[in-house]
């Protein structure tokens, strides 16, 4: 589905939701779901932590419907609920990234089990690497390098300027690279 017509597909589920048929929301949650968990879980660390997260995104999607600007991209809007929502539990707990369990994500087929084995040390390494980046450069490296979007709908998603997208980018990727370069890791 191109982009306008998800847009015009999402924009009439959520005119329905608004007028009374919550189930239409189920095709929303379900588009949306595993994108909204993994930026949780890349953002918080934990699992079990993520997927609440996630839920509760998706509630709080569902309760402010009648707030959503309609001609936005609706995952824009989703976004900035999640990031919203693993800000106020990273305030509230003050932890660190857990990285007792990391997610396989995007992992290759076809991949040898040795090849598969470093590949799983490299996302751990990676996964505990992010947690120890500031909350700020922590979301701007995974809306960009692991979600894949574009500074400019990163700055709708954050509220921040484009130009303070890149620099927290470049810094954070530097960061990163030091890092995990005090940890041995080979970062090619």
């Amino acid at each position: 589905m191109r982009n306008n017509e998800q847009s015009s597909d999402e924009e009439a589920i959520i005119r329905k939701c608004l007028g009374g048929d919550a189930d239409s929301y189920a095709v929303l949650v379900d588009r949306y779901k595993t994108m909204i968990y993994n930026v949780a879980y890349r953002v918080v660390g934990d699992e079990e932590t993520a997927k609440d997260l996630a839920q509760d995104s998706f509630i709080a999607a569902y309760n402010g419907l009648g707030r959503f600007r309609f001609g936005s991209k609706f995952s824009s809007w989703l976004y900035s609920i999640v990031l919203n929502k693993c800000r106020d539990h990273l305030r509230m707990t003050k932890e660190t990234v857990s990285t007792d369990e990391i997610a396989d994500i995007r992992q290759d087929s076809g991949i040898s089990p040795e090849q598969a084995a470093s590949a799983g040390q490299s996302r751990d390494f990676l996964q505990q690497a992010l947690g120890q980046l500031p909350e700020e450069y922590r979301e701007v490296l995974v809306l960009k390098h692991i979600e894949e979007l574009d500074y400019q709908e990163i700055a709708t998603i954050t509220g921040a300027g484009i130009s303070a997208l890149k620099v927290r980018a470049h810094r954070g990727r530097e960061m990163l690279k030091r890092i995990l370069e005090g940890s041995g890791v080979n970062h090619g």
